[in-house]
């Protein structure tokens, strides 16, 4: 009886843990619309997702994120490297000549300097999403550590 009543307690729990508020990013599937254009999520390096009136939201690329309004406290993107969701404000986003969703050329890298070679390669700027979104990004990338031996080279990169 005991172990039985342990099982229904355990079962319980997760069941009102499942009900409660989201904490963090939920895995984005391909073909899931963009809550700013409708167009179907298909490269998930560009994916991003927020927090929006208590919902989770995904957009299919950084520039519909920003369209959707200024970017709220809890908003994900794509490491364009690994395709992982990270917090906005621990990754570097570069505004360059890089073909996104939309066309506005936003990719985002955890490695500040994956995101200073690309940066450099393609005439772009880097910067925090906030500072896109109040027009405040600079064009001179971020200090790049010394150790980026073993990546692809930016010219390699789409």
């Amino acid at each position: 009886m005991r172990t039985e009543s342990a099982f229904v307690a355990a079962i319980l729990a997760l069941v009102l843990a499942g009900c409660g508020p989201t904490h963090g990013p939920q895995p984005i599937a391909t073909a899931t619309p963009c809550a700013d254009c409708g167009m179907l999520i298909a490269d998930l390096r560009f994916a991003c997702e927020a927090e929006r009136g208590g919902r989770l939201r995904v957009y299919d690329s950084i520039e519909c994120l920003l369209r959707a309004g200024p970017p709220p406290e809890r908003a994900w993107l794509a490491d364009y490297d690994t395709r992982a969701l990270h917090f906005a404000d621990s990754v570097w986003v570069v505004k360059a000549d890089i073909p996104s969703p939309m066309g506005g050329g936003y990719a985002a890298f955890l490695d500040p300097a994956a995101a200073a070679e690309i940066a450099a390669a393609r005439t772009g700027r880097i910067g925090r999403l906030r500072d896109f979104a109040s027009g405040a990004a600079t064009r001179a990338p971020a200090a790049r550590p010394d150790s980026t031996a073993g990546r692809d080279s930016a010219a390699n990169r789409p």
